[in-house]
């Protein structure tokens, strides 16, 4: 699958149109998870890369941590994030053909990126080869298993779409890191099976006599969640 040739345009009306000022819960989620892994792991005073960094705001908040830089395919949108996060180096163009320094990052991010670029392989393969033996990848994306089966996904606006389920992430990864934490966030989906699953009828009963957030809990455990969420350490 090749690139769209307009992936520039896209990228940066996809990112003026929904996080220009606004981020939503589920992105809030992924946010809380991946800062929270980052402090059980003791990360402090890293080399951090975002790829696919948008507006910024996801480096902004990895600032705490280290020294930040992300990119995107993103020209306009690159513009703002540096404008808005001085602190931040942000670049743009593609992470494959940027001229980064390999074997230098300690930790490196990239949240809801993988399904929308042509050679899934490829990408995870630069990821590892930006880190230095030993180092993190943070990765979030859609879970094809949930995205299959809702119901209120607008069809793609001119970007790639290339949902991966737990097992097709498990397979991309193993060559080159081994997984740390796998779960899914945030249980999502109202067709097939999951439409059992996150029935209200069903959800309120367990709900009464386990917790609403235990239940949350156990479904993400299980699968059911809308984004996958892996952290995993180069070999």
């Amino acid at each position: 699958m090749e690139r769209p040739a307009n992936d520039v345009e896209i990228w940066d009306k996809w990112n003026s149109t929904y996080r220009q000022g606004r981020i939503d819960e589920p992105s809030k989620r992924r946010l809380r998870e991946i800062l929270a892994a980052m402090s059980d792991l003791k990360i402090h005073d890293a080399k951090i890369f975002e790829a696919g960094c948008g507006t910024g705001w996801l480096s902004d908040k990895l600032s705490e941590f280290g020294k930040v830089s992300g990119c995107d395919l993103g020209s306009k949108i690159i513009d703002t994030a540096q404008a808005n996060y001085p602190h931040v180096q942000f670049l743009s163009g593609d992470v494959h053909t940027l001229d980064l320094p390999v074997g230098t990052f300690d930790v490196v991010v990239t949240s809801e990126v993988l399904s929308h670029v042509p050679d899934q392989p490829a990408f995870i393969r630069r990821l590892g080869d930006l880190l230095k033996p030993g180092g993190y990848l943070f990765i979030t994306t859609q879970n094809k298993s949930v995205f299959e089966r809702r119901n209120d996904v607008a069809p793609a606006d001119g970007w790639i779409r290339q949902w991966v389920t737990v097992s097709m992430l498990k397979d991309l990864l193993r060559p080159h890191f081994t997984i740390r934490r796998l779960t899914t966030l945030e249980p999502e989906g109202k067709l097939g099976y999951l439409k059992v699953v996150n029935s209200v009828r069903l959800n309120n009963y367990c709900a009464a006599v386990l917790g609403p957030d235990r239940i949350k809990r156990l479904k993400e455990s299980a699968g059911f969640g809308q984004s996958i969420f892996v952290v995993a350490k180069k070999r």
